[in-house]
């Protein structure tokens, strides 16, 4: 799957969530498995076109083991030193949202429909950004809509809790250039007025 033909499905996923707040039902939205079940569904539906069955071939994995361990406790924003030496490689495996075992491989995190917290944000792009094997595509994926006016303050503040916890994690890695990692967010809230996307597409 092409990363334009994954952006065509968070824009898909979008514009239905979009009509649902619209419609008065934002309350139905009730977590983040809303966002997971329609993607599956038309992850699924992209690849039944092409004649390939994702579920036979198991290209569509949801929660998907990472290779690498984490003791989530010891993860402290305010420590990264600690952080890289008592929480990386250690404790239990974690699992990603989504895998794609296609080529590319793809990665996938989501986040949603409540505000993220900044420590969420980084524990997710920690386990997008270790070491995999093959260099996925990374990608990290929030629809927010937990704010009916969505005004600056409060775009400001997703998109500052997601460049702080990304900040934190190229710091804990290790990580010089974010711009060699093939990581890709997509980010919007929606609002009454309709949705907003404010950081979309490669990081």
């Amino acid at each position: 799957m092409k990363i334009s033909e994954l952006e065509s499905i968070f824009s898909n996923i979008l514009t239905r969530t979009e009509k649902i707040v619209k419609n008065g039902d934002r309350r139905h939205i009730l977590n983040e498995q809303f966002f997971h079940h329609q993607f599956s569904a038309l992850a699924t539906r992209h690849y039944t076109k092409q004649r390939i069955d994702p579920w036979k071939d198991l290209i569509l994995v949801p929660e998907h083991p990472t290779n690498a361990a984490y003791s989530w406790r010891e993860f402290n924003l305010n420590r990264p030193k600690t952080t890289q030496k008592l929480a990386l490689d250690r404790g239990v495996r974690g699992k990603f949202d989504y895998v794609i075992k296609d080529r590319p491989r793809i990665h996938i995190e989501w986040k949603g429909p409540e505000l993220y917290n900044t420590r969420a944000v980084a524990q997710d792009l920690t386990k997008l950004l270790m070491l995999e094997g093959r260099n996925p595509v990374k990608v990290f994926v929030a629809i927010i809509t937990s704010s009916r006016r969505a005004d600056d303050a409060h775009i400001q503040q997703l998109t500052s809790r997601f460049y702080d916890a990304l900040e934190f994690t190229q710091s804990i890695l290790e990580i010089e250039d974010i711009r060699k990692e093939r990581l890709y967010a997509y980010i919007a809230t929606v609002p009454d007025a309709g949705a907003q996307k404010f950081i979309w597409g490669k990081v």
